[in-house]
């Protein structure tokens, strides 16, 4: 893993957007795009895909970047610069792709504290020391994730029906779902479903689902004032009690510790 840390330029945290200003933008710099929410499409070279949360994209100074906003999006997005002493093996890995972060509960705590970070409005130098650190931490593990996986992503030709799967999974999440029958909708074998969901994603289809309802429970934590079991239906689990153990084992607290920690 590289030592050398990327040094921020510029942080956005963009709220439900439905579109963006430019289909198509080349930036000085590198660019980030974190998903918090939602999912946009994007090409960059000749790499294309399809980004939502736990992704992050990658774009090269002076490179064309076109996205188009797929469902309404909230990102981070984060310009910066990386030392010249940046090793050539992890720029060319990094050049024109996408990137699977499963970490998911050291993923929110980070969106988390840069959009605290971001609602401050401040430009102080104690402020920009912050979010070089959370990018910093980001930085880590994509660094980490591209190293120990080399081929995945857009290297490999994309897996179509995965994408599905993983669309489907999106879009049914609140609902009770078997791998198994997700895995005989798609014509695959429970086993082959999570081989080649896994080579896709980097994570097996369980955690896959596991982070979009854990991150829709955080949604609903910090939006209403639903109790634990409404908010476990709203999620695809059977009640509070069932949402608690995981959302503990995901995120490292309760749904109340939760909600009372992150609400400002």
């Amino acid at each position: 893993m590289s030592s050398c840390l990327p040094e921020i330029v510029s942080h956005v945290y963009w709220i439900k957007k439905d579109k963006f200003l430019l289909e198509t933008d080349t930036y000085v710099t590198w660019v980030l795009f974190a998903v918090e929410e939602g999912r946009f499409e994007y090409q960059i070279g000749e790499d294309c895909g399809v980004a939502e949360f736990g992704d992050v994209v990658v774009c090269p100074p002076q490179v064309a970047f076109y996205r188009n906003v797929l469902t309404s999006l909230s990102f981070h997005s984060i310009t910066f610069t990386l030392p010249e002493g940046e090793p050539q093996q992890l720029q060319s890995l990094l050049a024109h792709r996408k990137i699977r972060l499963p970490q998911i509960r050291r993923l929110s705590e980070n969106y988390s504290c840069l959009r605290r970070a971001d609602q401050q409005i401040s430009y102080s130098s104690d402020n920009q020391k912050l979010k070089q650190h959370y990018l910093a931490d980001l930085w880590l593990m994509i660094a980490q994730q591209v190293l120990d996986f080399p081929d995945a992503g857009p290297f490999l030709e994309e897996d179509e029906i995965i994408r599905d799967v993983a669309i489907y999974f999106n879009n049914h999440a609140h609902e009770a779902i078997e791998i198994r029958d997700v895995a005989h909708r798609f014509g695959m074998t429970p086993v082959q479903l999570i081989r080649r969901f896994k080579n896709a994603y980097s994570i097996n289809p369980l955690q896959y689902l596991t982070s979009i309802r854990v991150k829709q429970a955080c949604r609903l934590l910090l939006l209403t004032e639903w109790t634990l079991d409404v908010i476990a239906g709203k999620c695809g689990y059977e009640n509070g009690f069932y949402l608690s153990r995981v959302f503990r084992k995901v995120m490292g607290v309760s749904p109340s510790e939760f909600r009372k920690q992150n609400r400002y």
